[in-house]
């Protein structure tokens, strides 16, 4: 965005937001300007939200600096880490919301098309370069592609939000298959393209729309896919404004029909760029010393080490990352990623550095079940259903009082509604906020979702459980799991499923329909 265009937008950004906070203008009004400025308004109106775009999740030493600064200079009451890898600032007055914004332009972090109908952050495999199992670093494709996007969304209209992804490793962290538009690195070191997926509520997989694309070919994609949502997109009804309904409407066939068209045509034009991009190159060596921490990881290169770090419900404490920019300020090379799972990594660490890092992050989440992934919830969101964070506090409780040994309970999805902020869908065991029952509010359980690559799938609906007793369900699990000595959830679970039918008996309140899971389409793989 030009410096007049952003300039222009602030101002009227500005002025709403005071009149929002003074009490002149409604929470939609405020909404439909402040979004693509990368604000939210929170539940009860008098605090807000600003979300800081961090493409592919990558906090280099100076985007740190930056929401180190914001944290210090503002005092938000919540630092929250998004599934889009997004970092938000939650509690803040009108003022402390311009000023955060503004901040973050002077320092070269875009806040527009965080919200609203915009392309929004861009997503990409955390690790991508740093680990051997990536079949090749997409992280500057991702931030090539996120600069096009917000570029062209300056210059025209959606109807409303777009996602894009880039996954390099089977996990698919970033369920690039499942975006309104996905790229899936190959062995090959090339893309295999999706489009016209979307969790959400109507969740769909998408579609496969070309292989083993050349790389430098990807923003040809991009570009097409924003035009046709742009051109073809649903402006006169919302809740059908997605690519994902923009293919129901139109068919599968001529969906793909579409989109190569215009594919195709901005390869023909001679003036469309091609884009050759290469991987951070990082120069630095081991210096032989080995890890005592027990949780530094080794990378690629070798005698480096990365360090994983899950904060409950993905909120640090507000002063942590000041923490580790300082604990960092020495260490040639290291900086911070952000996983769409809401797991904070250090990398480029030698084994020394990591176990000062390591000591500053000694706070994490212990288990896999309390590094379960959480929405922010309906006590800040304004469109929130249930308390997802409040509830995933009480489920830690309950392990921790029982003492159930790591992997006893699953890693969850927990959405506070049917949006999927926590991309519950996809969860081995996930909960999405729901009904009342008997006056009580509850929430769905899914079961037996995946995101790994040739094996996507939606989970299962097995029924709403109020919310106040599914703390005594996961007990009921966890024990259930522990005398079957099989050691794990999904051991247990993929034994016999109907295990866990057996054990939600009197907790499990059935739908009028259950939804079985929808698997992806079955395909050989490139990789």
């Amino acid at each position: 965005m030009d410096a007049e265009r952003w300039a222009s937008d602030y101002g009227r950004f500005c002025e709403a937001t005071d009149r929002f906070y003074s009490g002149q203008m409604t929470v939609k009004e405020y909404k439909g300007i402040s979004g693509g400025m990368g604000s939210y308004a929170q539940r009860g109106a008098a605090k807000g939200m600003v979300r800081l775009r961090m493409a592919g999740g990558r906090l280099t030493r100076e985007r740190l600096d930056l929401v180190c600064d914001c944290i210090e200079r503002y005092s938000p009451e919540t630092v929250h880490f998004t599934t889009c890898q997004s970092v938000q600032l939650h509690g803040l007055d009108g003022d402390s919301v311009k000023g955060a914004i503004r901040d973050a332009q002077e320092a070269g972090v875009s806040t527009f098309g965080s919200g609203g109908d915009c392309p929004r952050n861009v997503t990409a495999t955390p690790l991508s370069g740093i680990i051997p199992t990536c079949m090749m670093d997409v992280m500057p494709y991702a931030q090539a592609a996120d600069r096009y996007l917000t570029d062209m969304a300056c210059r025209m209209r959606l109807p409303r939000k777009l996602k894009v992804g880039f996954t390099s490793t089977l996990e698919n962290i970033t369920d690039a298959t499942a975006r309104d538009l996905g790229f899936v690195a190959t062995s090959e070191g090339r893309f295999d393209v999706y489009a016209g997926g979307g969790l959400g509520r109507n969740p769909e997989l998408g579609l496969l729309v070309e292989r083993s694309v050349d790389p430098s070919e990807f923003l040809a994609y991009a570009d097409a896919m924003f035009r046709m949502f742009s051109d073809l997109g649903n402006y006169e009804n919302r809740s059908r404004a997605r690519v994902r309904y923009l293919r129901d409407d139109i068919g599968d066939g001529r969906f793909l029909e579409e989109l190569k068209e215009r594919v195709a045509e901005n390869l023909r034009d001679d003036t469309f760029p091609k884009v050759h991009l290469t991987g951070s190159v990082v120069m630095k060596s081991g210096d032989g010393s080995v890890p005592s921490n027990g949780r530094a990881k080794r990378q690629k290169r070798e005698g480096l080490f990365y360090v994983p770090y899950h904060p409950i419900g993905g909120d640090p404490s507000p002063g942590k990352l000041a923490e580790i920019r300082d604990c960092i300020t020495d260490m040639e090379d290291a900086e911070v990623r952000i996983s769409p799972n809401q797991t904070l990594y250090v990398v480029n660490l030698t084994g020394k550095e990591s176990d000062r890092v390591a000591e500053v992050l000694s706070d994490g989440a212990p288990t896999i079940f309390s590094s379960s992934v959480c929405c922010v919830g309906s006590t800040v969101c304004q469109v929130g259903l249930r308390d997802s964070a409040g509830l995933l506090g009480r489920l830690i409780d309950m392990e921790r009082r029982n003492g159930f040994a790591d992997r006893v309970l699953p890693m969850m999805r927990i959405s506070g509604c049917g949006n999927s902020c926590a991309a519950h869908q996809l969860g081995t065991v996930a909960l999405s906020g729901s009904r009342t029952i008997d006056g009580e509010p509850s929430f769905r359980l899914h079961v037996n979702g995946s995101h790994l690559l040739g094996r996507e799938r939606f989970g299962d609906e097995l029924g709403d459980i109020k919310e106040s007793e599914l703390p005594a369900f996961f007990e009921a699990v966890g024990k259930a799991v522990t005398e079957s000595g099989t050691g794990s959830f999904r051991e247990w679970y993929n034994a016999d499923p109907s295990r866990l039918d057996d054990v939600g008996r009197g907790f499990i309140h059935p739908i009028a329909r259950r939804r079985a899971c929808r698997e992806a389409w079955r395909r050989p793989s490139s990789r």
